[in-house]
């Protein structure tokens, strides 16, 4: 039986190619199709060597060469290409007929399918209906205010935390944005992840080589060498076996007490609240309040809102297995769209006259929206272009506070959807972004 299926499937389809003779190969089409294995017979369009064959069933005689000379006068103007002489090699499983087309679809569709939808899984997790559930992987436990610059022995301030961002994940850059806005960059050192997937031992954040000001601090080295799983289980070393590593998922941004040498938290909503009151408890510090006391409520009731509508909104369309689920998602994006825009046409800023913590939020989630969520996520609703008042908000943003332009590289933060969520893009193709100052301008 395993020869009766072999010989007319992989062994006539090898010595056809190899072979020359016109009449050999058209005996070997017959033999296959009345096999029934195969369907090669009936089209019969057969190629040998990059030319074209000189005898078609059920068409006139085409010579080749004279194919060649009443086509040389129009090949320019032609709107199709010539096969190439150098191609990827394929079984000819769509063009053989078999396996039949019906059985064939159906089966790769379903394959594939459960296969994505296993990598999906693994990645995020999922409700029974395929909706996408953001669990909480909160380190750190009711952090204090952040104690403000010593002075060395030197005479140097030095700051005893830490703070661990990669330029692609939206919820650092809210953090970097929060640090731009309020003038503390050069306050508390900041080490930007690289995101590669290959080179961590656990999830996707590796280190950066050191810098002279790391070892200058003269801090523990794994918090400043290998990735951020190495970060978490030095941080974690009191509590972890002999051996043991921390079993949760290590996420950006993350906020660590280099003195100590443990997590104060990696939830980027604490972490702008510490950074605010940080800055604002600094003596002869310049910068915005983006948490003013009194308003905390409704800032909070604000980042809900929009986070369930738009920046988390665009994820659960990226992640839905199901179409329930994305169009329920899809839906919850369109209206916040919609609410945005309007909301804004009646005010500056997303919660009155002033900038708050809640635009930086909102900056960061737009800033990804066209080159990555509207493709990759397939998150509806077109272009921020087609929404002018959130257009003129984030011009307004950017001419504010002109700082914000660098707190994001547009290009590397969009293409790493393409390049790390290759469940989503199997082909690895990266389309144009451009970068973020070109993009403001064309909104």
């Amino acid at each position: 039986p395993l020869a009766i299926i072999l010989l007319p499937c992989i062994i006539f389809p090898v010595v056809k190619m190899m072979c020359k003779n016109t009449s050999i190969i058209l005996l070997l089409n017959l033999l296959t199709y009345f096999s029934g294995i195969s369907g090669f017979a009936p089209s019969l369009c057969l190629r040998q060597k990059g030319t074209h064959a000189k005898y078609h069933v059920g068409t006139t005689s085409l010579n080749a060469e004279n194919k060649d000379q009443t086509t040389s006068s129009s090949s320019s103007s032609s709107l199709y290409q010539d096969i190439p002489k150098k191609k990827p090699w394929t079984f000819g499983i769509l063009t053989s007929g078999f396996p039949p087309q019906q059985i064939l679809v159906p089966v790769v569709k379903f394959v594939t399918f459960q296969v994505w939808k296993l990598m999906m899984n693994e990645l995020v997790t999922h409700d029974e209906q395929g909706r996408f559930v953001r669990e909480s992987f909160q380190a750190g436990n009711d952090p204090s205010p952040l104690e403000l610059p010593n002075s060395s022995i030197s005479g140097e301030s030095y700051s005893r935390y830490k703070i661990y961002l990669g330029n692609p994940c939206p919820w650092c850059h809210r953090v970097k944005a929060a640090m731009a806005v309020l003038n503390l960059e050069g306050e508390i050192p900041v080490t930007m992840l690289i995101d590669d997937a290959e080179k961590a031992s656990k999830g996707g954040w590796i280190l950066p080589t050191p810098s002279a000001d790391d070892r200058k601090a003269n801090i523990a080295e794994e918090l400043i060498t290998g990735d951020l799983a190495g970060v978490y289980n030095y941080c974690y070393r009191d509590i972890l076996e002999e051996g043991e590593k921390y079993k949760g998922r290590c996420t950006a941004p993350l906020l660590v007490d280099t003195t100590t040498g443990t997590i104060v938290t990696n939830e980027s909503n604490e972490i702008m609240i510490l950074l605010n009151d940080y800055a604002r408890r600094l003596p002869d510090h310049e910068s915005v309040d983006l948490r003013p006391i009194g308003r905390e409520e409704e800032l909070d009731d604000a980042t809900k809102h929009w986070f369930d509508l738009l920046w988390n909104g665009s994820y659960k369309c990226g992640f839905a297995t199901s179409q329930v689920a994305y169009d329920e998602a899809a839906s919850d994006v369109l209206k916040g769209l919609n609410e945005m825009n309007e909301v804004l046409a009646s005010r500056p800023y997303l919660l009155g006259e002033d900038v708050s913590e809640v635009d930086l939020k909102g900056f960061s989630w737009v800033t990804r929206h066209d080159y990555a969520y509207t493709v990759i996520f397939k998150s509806p609703g077109g272009r921020i272009a087609q929404y002018p008042h959130i257009s003129a908000w984030v011009k307004r943003l950017v001419s504010d506070y002109p700082k914000l332009l660098d707190s994001i590289d547009m290009e590397d933060a969009c293409g790493s959807y393409y390049r790390q969520l290759f469940m989503l893009n199997f082909g690895r193709v990266v389309p144009y972004i451009p970068n973020v100052k070109d993009w403001v301008a064309g909104l």
